[in-house]
């Protein structure tokens, strides 16, 4: 089951933010946040702490009826930047595999209970984005896709192909180091934007990947101005 949480800077409580301490983080977190200087880097890394932490919290207390505080449960990053989940907590520490983005102020996270399963997520507000970013970084099969529609329809479909790819990415642990159209994320024109998660297929060229992909099950749905966007091993 993959399990998913959306916050936004208005729904962190300002409790939970001291201007010494934040109040749920663990110590290494702490520390982590003293390192960061810029205001808005500090804003979003607190967000998406706060928004796993409180999804991790809430899927624990339904399978265990346990609740984990939060200060308990560590969202820390490995060498290739992927985040992990570490806690002094058996049924916490390594426990779960996660994803997290960010995008003006809002913070995706998606969970699986599975360790070290490849998931991927993406929150993107929609935006125009030109002929040209079109023709950079979608495959042939996407921009032919995208303009079948115009205004804001591709607006629309535009982003939320680009945060599928992105999703997918995530996933495979690559981020941007590799050819964005190495993964192609095909979402029908003509299907209706829903507030309900809607599937879409994922193609990824294992000729241009550094290691091969596993098999994909997307999702896609729009939110508030937002899409977002999941992706995780079938």
């Amino acid at each position: 089951m993959i399990h998913w949480l959306t916050q936004s800077h208005e729904t962190m409580p300002r409790t939970a933010v001291s201007p010494h301490k934040s109040t749920f983080l663990s110590d290494s977190e702490a520390d982590r946040l003293a390192t960061l200087t810029t205001e808005k880097r500090r804003r979003d890394w607190l967000l998406g702490r706060w928004t796993a932490k409180r999804l991790l919290q809430t899927v624990i207390w339904e399978t265990s009826h346990t609740t984990v505080p939060l200060d308990l449960i560590t969202v820390a990053n490995n060498a290739d930047g992927v985040p992990t989940i570490a806690s002094q907590l058996p049924l916490v520490d390594g426990q779960y595999s996660i994803s997290l983005s960010h995008s003006h102020g809002q913070a995706l996270v998606t969970a699986v209970a599975k360790p070290n399963w490849p998931i991927g997520c993406d929150i993107e507000k929609v935006a125009p984005r030109g002929e040209a970013f079109i023709d950079d970084y979608f495959t042939e099969t996407e921009a032919l896709l995208v303009r079948q529609v115009a205004g804001a329809q591709r607006d629309l479909l535009t982003t939320a192909v680009w945060s599928a790819k992105e999703s997918v990415l995530k996933a495979l642990h690559l981020g941007l180091s590799v050819d964005t159209r190495a993964v192609a994320c095909l979402i029908d024109p003509v299907e209706r934007p829903s507030d309900s998660w809607m599937p879409f297929k994922v193609w990824c060229d294992n000729g241009r990947l550094p290691h091969p992909a596993p098999h994909f099950s997307g999702w896609w749905r729009v939110m508030d101005g937002f899409v977002l966007t999941l992706v995780v091993e079938q």
